[in-house]
């Protein structure tokens, strides 16, 4: 098993660096990972947020529960993939997991979410030349502003303003984990159709803060009981 596991992680290594300058984006596309995304993206997303007008405990909710290794890997996460390969090697099918928050932002900017491995292939370039290209800050921006959060709500200035009627500026520390919470699966952790799944999912986030050292596990219990209010 584990020499299958490494010679799929080389082979997969391999074949994103055969092709990494090769690929190229296609030409169809609504966004041109060559020319300035932040431009582009903030001309096509309403309430575009800048990164600095962004909460430091969304900004690290959103990296503990969705890629906590996001500041050092190059765009992908080797120990991510090969839990995911050993995942897919035991259930027998290609789930496409693992992805880091630079592969999200790439699939969700230029392709489809079809679960198919030539897709995961070019996700993975994708990511690399946006690695390149953008700081991590960058990225980290570009891809708060353009995952879904549920509720037709695009962005995370407009996630805040549908799901708690503020400003994402003005969000406290609970409703940032609630918020980082929902792009997993935006429709079934909804707050206004399933709070307790929500507040589940919460409730994992914090850990996970906690876990990854951006909270103590004092603020972790504390934050966990606060009330949250929904916009009406």
């Amino acid at each position: 098993m584990k020499k299958t596991i490494t010679f799929l992680l080389i082979s997969i290594t391999l074949l994103i660096v055969t092709n990494c300058f090769a690929y190229q984006v296609n030409s169809n596309n609504k966004y041109f990972i060559d020319k300035d995304l932040l431009k582009q993206i903030s001309a096509n997303i309403p309430n575009y947020t800048k990164i600095d007008n962004i909460p430091r405990d969304l900004k690290n909710a959103v990296v503990a529960v969705e890629d906590k290794r996001f500041f050092n890997h190059p765009g992908f996460d080797i120990i991510a993939i090969g839990r995911s390969i050993i995942i897919d090697i035991k259930e027998g099918k290609f789930k496409a997991g693992g992805s880091t928050i630079t592969q999200q932002l790439a699939k969700n900017l230029f392709l489809s979410n079809e679960k198919k491995l030539n897709r995961k292939i070019k996700e993975l370039i994708l990511a690399i030349k946006l690695e390149q290209k953008y700081s991590k800050e960058e990225i980290l921006e570009m891809y708060l502003n353009v995952i879904y959060y549920g509720s037709g709500a695009y962005g995370i200035q407009n996630a805040s303003q549908e799901y708690f009627d503020k400003n994402v500026w003005e969000l406290s520390l609970e409703e940032c984990a609630m918020l980082a919470g929902l792009p997993q699966a935006p429709s079934a952790y909804n707050p206004k159709k399933h709070f307790e799944r929500a507040k589940k999912r919460q409730k994992v986030v914090l850990s996970r803060m906690a876990k990854n050292g951006f909270i103590n596990e004092e603020i972790e219990e504390k934050t966990q009981k606060q009330v949250i209010l929904l916009a009406q």
